[in-house]
């Protein structure tokens, strides 16, 4: 291990120090501005250099969290950081915090304590509430969960509803997830082609230089289906007959080589070899 109890004690002191200063600024905020002065709180926070989204969350934490919890807390001896307070105060569907009066906390120190244990975790204080992280965690890169494992935690039935919705619901995220998938094939096919990352061959080159042109045309395809009615200027008239030229060119070369390989294979088989008698 590369560090000691010492460092673990001492970067916990600061982690507690982080939460006292943002629930300090949050008091600022309430006292400088209120819930509906939004214009207020955008003018304030550009003169302290605040994020107004981050403000408004230490705000509306600093809101929930009441002196008695703080002291609660500071008094427990167990390391509770700000995102678990934040957690607590985060709005239900219902509008009303997840953990209000932090009862669930209350309980979860007591067990610590009891327990003897140092700390307490967002994941351990998400599963007691029975939430999961909130939509700006998931899409943090430097979050404890990504959106995968979100939904790789959710039951089956739950987890294809939530795509189901997804994928039915929404065309960006549609055609997102199908060119992920279309990415991986290719990716997948050239692996099987290149065998193990070894430089390949010319032959090896060539069938993943006309598996990656396949991908494209069927991406085209389906950015464009026959049913879009689309009213071509000369310029894309012009463009589909030199794109036409060429493919029509490509597939007589392909064509020839794959017709061409298989009749001299034909004739080979039929055409048995002359024995002098």
């Amino acid at each position: 291990m590369s560090y000691t109890d010492q460092d673990v004690r001492d970067g916990r002191r600061l982690m507690n120090d982080g939460r006292e200063n943002r629930l300090v600024i949050g008091d600022k905020l309430l006292s400088v501005t209120t819930s509906g002065q939004d214009s207020v709180l955008d003018q304030y926070c550009d003169e302290i250099s605040l994020s107004p989204r981050t403000a408004r969350e230490y705000r509306h934490t600093a809101r929930i969290c009441t002196p008695p919890v703080r002291q609660l807390v500071a008094g427990s001896g167990v390391h509770v950081c700000y995102s678990v307070l934040r957690e607590g105060a985060r709005l239900a569907p219902s509008g009303k915090p997840y953990d209000e009066g932090y009862g669930t906390l209350r309980t979860l120190l007591e067990e610590a304590r009891e327990k003897g244990a140092g700390r307490i975790s967002v994941a351990q204080y998400r599963r007691a509430l029975g939430v999961g992280p909130a939509l700006q965690d998931l899409l943090d890169p430097a979050g404890d969960m990504s959106v995968a494992q979100y939904l790789g935690t959710l039951p089956p039935l739950e987890r294809d509803k939530v795509l189901r919705e997804l994928v039915e619901e929404d065309d960006a995220f549609r055609d997102a997830v199908k060119r992920a998938m279309d990415d991986k094939r290719r990716r997948d096919r050239e692996g099987r082609i290149n065998r193990g990352g070894e430089r390949p061959s010319k032959a090896q080159a060539l069938a993943r230089d006309l598996v990656r042109m396949s991908d494209q045309i069927t991406a085209l395809m389906h950015r464009y289906p026959p049913s879009t009615a689309l009213d071509f200027t000369q310029e894309q008239t012009s463009a589909c007959v030199e794109a036409l030229g060429t493919v029509e060119v490509l597939a007589t070369w392909i064509r020839f080589r794959v017709e061409g390989d298989a009749a001299v294979g034909r004739e080979q088989v039929a055409t048995p070899d002359l024995v002098a008698v």
